[in-house]
């Protein structure tokens, strides 16, 4: 090679040559995907460090505070003794055990509950995840929406986000959720739905199916089982200020032995429809802001603590 060569060759830029991958680094791969690429995508199971399967293997729904009320009407009820109970379960997801205001944070008594209840959770079982619901039908504004999870994220730190939408709504704002989804992700959080099932946001990493009539609609199953994220079953609650007929059949109508069939029948059932019962341990709410209370229900306690060791 002759010596004009060898000069030319030096004064080439070395920009060309660290993006082949010849500077420091790891030769020859490719820069990490930024944020965005993670939008409309669930989180894989190297993310979560574990698998889907292990983090919803025992679901157990607990509503504690309600719109920024305190759901449990008897006095021995505190939020060590729910942390308590909800231990006794074994669970490795808790969900709804808040749900804050519409466009609010939760204030100090809501986030000292939530703080009490997980740790005296996760003092024996410190891999339990825990969830927060919030409303997202109404939000316009990714920005803002993020702000405000940012917001409650200081409070209480939630490992998922469960994003409430009206079971009557018949649209949501899809670069506002797609945004607030995307930022959940990349700081580890999941991101779950609970609305109606036409309208699901692109990217969620567990779907809430509600069992109207206290029935599981098999072909509405099958068509969610595309998506390949775990589905929750839950209770119909009240929404709104307008208590549904059935959470009021389930409250009022039903005795200790009609309830503990219907939870029996569910759960039977979890395998074959590919869904996950949510056991309604504090649930569902009735107007106003009170939640149904199964400790109070020893046939039913008996059933779900016999459920969850048998199909759980």
């Amino acid at each position: 090679m002759s010596l004009r060569l060898l000069l030319l060759l030096s004064l080439l830029p070395l920009g060309p040559l660290l993006a082949a991958g010849g500077g420091r680094g790891n030769p020859g791969m490719a820069s990490p995907s930024p944020p965005a690429d993670r939008v409309n995508r669930p989180l894989t199971a190297a993310e979560l460090k574990t698998s889907s399967r292990t983090i919803f293997q025992r679901v157990i729904q607990s509503r504690v505070y309600h719109l920024g009320s305190w759901t449990l009407e008897d006095a021995s009820h505190t939020p060590v003794t729910v942390g308590r109970t909800l231990a006794s379960l074994r669970p490795t997801f808790v969900t709804g055990l808040v749900r804050v205001t519409e466009h609010g944070i939760p204030g100090n008594a809501e986030s000292e509950a939530y703080t009490t209840v997980r740790t005296a959770v996760r003092t024996s079982l410190k891999g339990c995840l825990f969830d927060v619901v919030i409303d997202a039908g109404n939000e316009t504004s990714g920005s803002l929406f993020i702000r405000r999870i940012k917001e409650i994220d200081n409070r209480i730190h939630p490992d998922a986000w469960t994003l409430y939408v009206p079971p009557d709504d018949t649209s949501i704002n899809p670069e506002a959720l797609a945004e607030a989804i995307a930022y959940a992700h990349s700081q580890g959080d999941m991101v779950g739905y609970d609305g109606p099932l036409s309208i699901i946001p692109e990217g969620v990493d567990y779907i809430v199916v509600r069992a109207w009539n206290f029935e599981v609609n098999r072909e509405q199953l099958e068509r969610l089982a595309s998506r390949r994220v775990p589905l929750i079953v839950e209770l119909p609650t009240t929404f709104g200020n307008k208590e549904h007929p059935d959470c009021s059949r389930y409250i009022r109508d039903m005795d200790g032995s009609e309830r503990a069939a219907l939870l029996t029948r569910l759960a039977m059932n979890q395998s074959s429809g590919g869904y996950r019962l949510a056991y309604p341990l504090f649930y569902p709410v009735e107007s106003p802001h009170r939640s149904f209370d199964a400790t109070k229900d020893s046939i039913l306690m008996v059933t779900i603590r016999s459920l969850l060791a048998r199909f759980n």
